[in-house]
């Protein structure tokens, strides 16, 4: 019996986080209409809330990486049998993490969503750029 794992918590209103053992995706919206950045792609959820009808489709989707490939390689086996082929297959491992880009696109999200909401002010980056630049300039970089 496979085990799962999956925890979701919610970060601001609006937006959440998803765990599970395939990964950590982002949830942005409301009951009724929200979208889920994850390594997948990006898929939205259309739904009349309280209703259980809902409709989900694909902005962007990510293809999944093959796991196996079969190549023809040319084998001598006898002197008699020289063009003798047989498949292989190479195993490539699958990628088990989230693109960059999906981790980017959350800490965005997650940063807009807060300024938006007043919960960290305007300022907060240029604030925070002008602290590392003092720190790197006392250390002597």
């Amino acid at each position: 019996m496979p085990i799962r794992f999956r925890k979701s918590f919610k970060i601001f209103p609006g937006v959440k986080v998803n765990m599970s053992k395939g990964g950590v995706s982002f949830t942005v919206g409301a009951k009724g209409y929200h979208l889920n950045f994850s390594k997948r792609g990006v898929r939205q959820t259309v739904g009349l809330p309280g209703s259980g009808i809902s409709e989900t489709s694909y902005l962007v989707k990510n293809d999944p990486e093959p796991e196996t490939k079969k190549t023809k390689r040319k084998t001598d086996h006898s002197i008699a049998d020289t063009a003798a082929e047989e498949e292989v297959e190479d195993h490539v491992s699958p990628r088990h993490r989230s693109p960059v880009w999906v981790i980017l696109l959350g800490i965005v999200v997650i940063y807009l969503g807060a300024v938006v909401l007043g919960l960290i002010p305007i300022n907060f980056l240029s604030q925070v750029f002008q602290t590392l630049t003092e720190w790197t300039r006392n250390i002597g970089l």
